[in-house]
């Protein structure tokens, strides 16, 4: 009885969490370093990039994570993610001016 009342606890408690708790490190850096600027001119690239360098400590701890991975599978993760940084912004701001051509009809 005990444990059932123990696991509803928890499963509460995760429920009630911020999800962004269960964020990794790098990803929650690269989240709050890009979305913030969604919403600008600056060219997805360099939001990226300039994201990347501010984040370079949580990246490097993910790349340590990843050094028995062979490399073509690390190269592949590494440009997976940056890219796919990219795109979110790409298709956020093609979404928001959709959006906006749409509410002026």
């Amino acid at each position: 009885m005990k444990w059932i009342l123990l696991s509803g606890i928890l499963v509460s408690s995760a429920v009630i969490a911020d999800a962004r708790t269960f964020y990794t490190p790098e990803i929650r850096c690269l989240n709050d370093h890009t979305i913030p600027f969604i919403q600008s001119d600056i060219p997805p690239k360099k939001v990226v990039d300039d994201a990347y360098v501010k984040c370079q400590p949580e990246l490097n701890e993910w790349m340590k994570l990843q050094e028995p991975l062979p490399d073509k599978i690390k190269q592949d993760m590494r440009k997976q993610l940056y890219d796919f940084y990219i795109r979110m912004i790409e298709i956020r701001r093609k979404y928001e001016a959709e959006k906006a051509v749409e509410a002026a009809r």
